[in-house]
């Protein structure tokens, strides 16, 4: 199966499993990545297969201004016990950049099959309705500031040698 035609099987089979009634999320695609949201995007589901590494990542992912991210970490790790429980083995709370946090597992793959697509969405449907309440930011992140003028001037020389 290709990538895009696993995230999308993936994404039907997921939804499909939601009690009715529960708030489907808005969605984003880039490609290859699918991300689920409800209202702020910095804070969202995201589903990847990355093909180099021959996993496919699940995670609640925090990508706002670090403070913000630094704060819905700490609510999840709040709550670490219990989401451990709800969400079964493997998914793990991480800073993973400077400034984004995460939680999330990985699905280990030979090749992206239907067999996978199953227990990927299993996972998903599962991360869906435990994870909400965490994507769900009590306010939005707080803008970032403009960047000067100067340094963008001098990214785009630099993008143009």
């Amino acid at each position: 199966m290709k990538t895009r035609e696993f995230i999308f099987y993936t994404e039907d089979l997921a939804m499909a499993a939601l009690p009715a009634g529960f708030p489907r999320p808005e969605r984003k695609v880039m490609w290859t990545i699918l991300q689920f949201h409800w209202g702020e995007p910095a804070a969202h589901i995201e589903l990847q297969p990355q093909m180099s590494r021959r996993v496919v990542e699940l995670g609640l992912h925090f990508e706002g201004p670090v403070e913000w991210n630094d704060a819905l970490a700490r609510r999840v790790a709040d709550h670490g016990p219990e989401l451990m429980a709800a969400l079964g083995d493997g998914w793990e709370l991480e800073e993973w950049t400077a400034s984004w946090r995460r939680l999330h597992r990985t699905y280990p793959f030979e090749n992206l099959d239907t067999t996978l697509g199953r227990e990927v969405a299993d996972g998903l449907t599962r991360a869906i309705q435990v994870l909400r309440p965490f994507a769900l930011a009590d306010s939005p992140p707080p803008a970032r500031p403009a960047r000067p003028a100067a340094r963008d001037e001098r990214r785009r020389r630099f993008a143009k040698r």
